[in-house]
């Protein structure tokens, strides 16, 4: 028997659902296949305020208010060997900001609203194989829950099938993370007998030590059921033992920070493992198909980005297909933009997270880079240094250069800051990319900029129509006219950056550059006198560069 749709789903996941609401809203026909019987466990229970956000043009955001899942007021770390544990808050606005969740509730709350927007949703379907993804149009050979073996076709199938990604991720080739990223999870719920006292009951607790990390998720309102984990360094589960309840409870047991927590609770439901090695797909987009959460990258399960990372690839894939659906003219453009997006996330959260576990080692001094120093400054400046691996000083010198940075493309007509956590990845992305700006400008610049300087654009920067990623409600990407340089970022393309590169052309003499550009933009005095800030602003995105002037040329 075959059956056909516009979207084969694979995986019922956070990933995998979202991104099924997403497309059926859009009016597709999309069959979801998963595997399981839900409800489910799973690792990863603490959302961040952009998940809500998510949830909320998921049109699940009141399912998951009501479920009576922890707020989440903040995170408290133990980390290293600082001796003061210090808190992260997140200020509710209208209710909490984020909440710590029973996965195997939250995750059926997603799948219902992918009913609910019309989603063939099938559990305890096996997919066993999925035809070349070259085929159109692309087919899915799976098991029903009776074992009859179904065939379906569609245009386009998404594997959200968890990692390292049951389908076409295997035959893409998975690419493995650093090895200090290799670790082995165990985690369980205890009920706890009573409800602790202070806020680090209510925050979660995150323990860094060289021989293990572990998290401290409330799970209910009441702050009344917890979940534990422990990540250990190891190769896999295969060498832990049958039954890892010993070795769990020891490693919970004997930490100060977690005693009086677990004071008098019991263990519910055994304990749970799981190998969680970072990880990434050769490729994460191909004609008539896109990988989603876990399947296409992994990075961990303590700096809580998966269930995040999950439902933001979800939605994005669904609205490169809908734009691809939309306009086949723009499919090379939408699979470029989605690998993008995704190989960016994936490295940057592996150096944050490379920075996390490196300041954990308890044997580093506590000037080590990177250890932050919590007395002397709030908690997301503290946590800001830990993740970007940064002592304060040069924190605050590398905060204080993106905004300035911000601010200067802002009174040109870029975008402005909008402070929160959005901001603050695009600030540790921002970080993380300097350092190969700054080596494609020290390749190509090695002279002073002044009024005898010959301008032009740099290598690979143009003007061109480009795809971007657009609100999370958006069914489509958005374009627009847009400043590209060599290594892939765009810029908005102000009218000011436009006549500058109009204006250069090939080259032009700086005098006649900045008369060109200021009578374009009807400027004065001011224009003329920020003129050599701009382009050095310009050259450190690879935009524009100069030559000095040659020998014996005034």
């Amino acid at each position: 028997m075959t059956t056909s749709s516009d979207v084969i789903v694979i995986g019922g996941g956070p990933g995998g659902a979202s991104c099924a609401t997403a497309l059926a809203r859009a009016g597709n026909r999309v069959i979801l296949l998963e595997k399981a019987s839900f409800p489910r466990d799973h690792v990863g229970e603490s959302l961040s305020p952009s998940v809500l956000e998510a949830v909320r043009h998921l049109g699940a955001e009141q399912d998951v208010r009501a479920a009576g899942f922890a707020p989440k007021a903040g995170a408290t770390f133990a980390w290293g060997s600082d001796p003061s544990p210090w808190t992260v808050g997140y200020p509710p606005a209208n209710g909490p900001s984020a909440y710590q969740v029973r996965r195997a509730e939250f995750d059926v709350i997603l799948l219902q609203a992918a009913t609910a927007a019309g989603a063939d949703v099938r559990l305890g379907w096996q997919v066993d194989n999925v035809e070349p993804p070259s085929a159109v149009p692309a087919g899915v050979v799976a098991a029903d829950p009776d074992g009859r073996k179904v065939r379906l076709t569609a245009p386009w199938v998404v594997d959200a099938s968890g990692a390292p990604g049951l389908l076409l991720s295997r035959g893409l080739g998975r690419i493995g993370g650093p090895a200090e990223l290799n670790r082995v999870a165990m985690w369980g719920h205890w009920r706890l007998g009573r409800r602790p006292g202070g806020t680090n009951g209510e925050t979660s607790l995150l323990i860094g030590r060289r021989e293990a990390c572990l998290w401290y998720y409330p799970l209910d309102d009441q702050c009344r059921l917890a979940s534990i984990g422990v990540l250990v360094r190891g190769r896999d589960t295969k060498h832990l033992p049958a039954d890892p309840t010993e070795l769990y409870r020891s490693a919970v047991g004997s930490s100060p920070e977690l005693a009086p927590l677990i004071d008098g609770a019991v263990l519910e439901g055994g304990v749970h493992t799981a190998d969680v090695f970072a990880s990434a797909s050769m490729r994460m987009a191909g004609n008539g198909w896109f990988l989603v959460g876990d399947a296409a990258f992994f990075v961990d399960s303590l700096l809580t980005p998966g269930i995040q990372l999950a439902i933001q690839s979800g939605l994005l894939a669904a609205q490169c297909l809908q734009t691809i659906i939309r306009q086949p003219e723009a499919k090379t453009a939408a699979l470029d933009l989605y690998e993008r997006v995704l190989r960016r996330e994936y490295e940057t959260f592996t150096w944050l997270c490379r920075n996390l576990y490196g300041a954990a080692d308890t044997a580093l001094p506590p000037s080590f880079p990177g250890r932050p120093q919590p007395p002397e400054t709030d908690g997301m400046f503290a946590f800001l240094s830990l993740i970007a691996g940064l002592p304060k000083a040069d924190l605050a010198a590398r905060l204080g250069g993106y905004m300035g940075t911000r601010a200067k493309a802002a009174a040109r007509g870029g975008l402005r800051v909008i402070p929160g956590e959005k901001e603050g990845f695009a600030f540790l992305s921002w970080l993380r990319h300097q350092d190969r700006l700054a080596r494609a400008r020290a390749e190509r610049i090695t002279s002073e900029l002044d009024e005898r300087s010959t301008l032009l654009p740099a290598p690979g920067a143009a003007i061109a129509e480009e795809l971007f990623v657009p609100a999370a409600d958006a069914r489509v990407l958005t374009a627009r006219t847009a400043v590209r340089n060599r290594l892939g970022d765009r810029f908005e393309a102000t009218p000011g950056l436009v006549a500058l590169l109009e204006t250069l052309g090939s080259e032009c003499p700086y005098d006649k550059a900045m008369s060109r550009f200021c009578a374009a933009t009807d400027g004065d005095g001011e224009c003329r006198s920020s003129f050599a800030d701009w382009i050095k602003l310009l050259a450190d995105y690879g935009i524009v560069e100069w030559r000095a002037a040659r020998q014996g040329i005034a």
